[in-house]
């Protein structure tokens, strides 16, 4: 099931996304926000009972980033080989970064760019929402504990990382910075979460695709090493790396305006789109 968090008139919901391109509807579930859906026991087996037959449709004012409130998303660097070659920065395992709430957005909200000599760059990264409280995971368990999937925009303030490598938090995490979704597909939905094709277009023009069975750890993998010493909770969203293209190693490099339109993509999944506005 694909659900959403959605404004309508004064009030705020999960909604079930139903149909397709041209087609879609969203119906009412009995959730005022992703924060009760996770509250649940569990809530992979609450979306699965869920009986939509005779839910209402919903008149969607604005779609909002399908989050709970504060919510925690944590960044994969370094997982897809061929980006880790245009970059230079070669890894011995995955580097896993926070990025701030108020950097989380949804989509069609605006993109800000803090300040006109800002390098604002773009990577598509397939992320994992989890669902159960996840400690010290192992590879074979992992994937029990992952509610689902959705897409981040992992935004770059490049010039912050050519001044000072280790500024991490203030090259992720502008406000904005950090676009989610444009829904949440439960995991039974996704049959291979590695046949999953992942994109970015500026203003209409492909800058990264690739397949997720070019991961160099897989989620299993990266669940099991993050949760040694840290642990995720229900609505906790995981990023797995992002693949070449980025503006930043082309040759001109090549970033976000104002005025662009920044999308990207994962099947089965959707698309994810942003304008760039000036914050100065």
């Amino acid at each position: 099931m694909r659900l959403i968090r959605f404004e309508s008139g004064s009030r705020t919901g999960v909604g079930a996304l139903t149909g397709g391109d041209g087609s879609e509807r969203v119906l009412a579930t009995p959730w005022r926000g992703f924060e009760d859906l996770f509250a649940l026991p569990d809530p992979l087996a609450a979306v699965r009972d869920l009986d939509l037959s005779a839910a209402p449709e919903v008149s969607v004012s604005r779609r909002l980033a399908p989050v709970v409130g504060r919510p925690l998303v944590i960044g994969v660097g370094g997982n897809y080989a061929e980006h880790t070659a245009e970059s230079g920065a070669g890894t011995r395992e995955p580097v896993f970064f926070p990025f701030l709430p108020g950097a989380v957005i949804g989509p069609d909200d605006d993109i800000v760019i803090p300040a006109p000599d800002t390098q604002t760059d773009y990577e598509v990264e397939f992320a994992v929402v989890i669902g159960r409280t996840a400690k010290r995971l192992r590879e074979d368990n992992a994937m029990d504990h992952v509610f689902g999937y959705t897409i981040v925009n992992d935004v770059s303030a490049r010039e912050v990382m050519i001044r000072e490598r280790m500024q991490i938090m203030l090259s992720k995490s502008p406000d904005t910075f950090v676009p989610v979704g444009p829904c949440v597909v439960t995991r039974d939905d996704i049959g291979d979460p590695y046949d999953v094709e992942i994109a970015s277009y500026l203003n209409g023009e492909v800058r990264q695709q690739a397949k997720t069975a070019e991961m160099a750890v897989r989620i299993p993998a990266l669940l099991a090493m993050l949760t040694r010493t840290i642990t995720l909770r229900p609505g906790d969203i995981v990023t797995t790396g992002t693949p070449s293209g980025v503006g930043f190693f082309r040759d001109p490099p090549e970033f976000m305006a104002p005025g662009d339109v920044i999308t990207v993509s994962a099947t089965g999944v959707g698309r994810l789109s942003n304008r760039v506005t000036s914050g100065w």
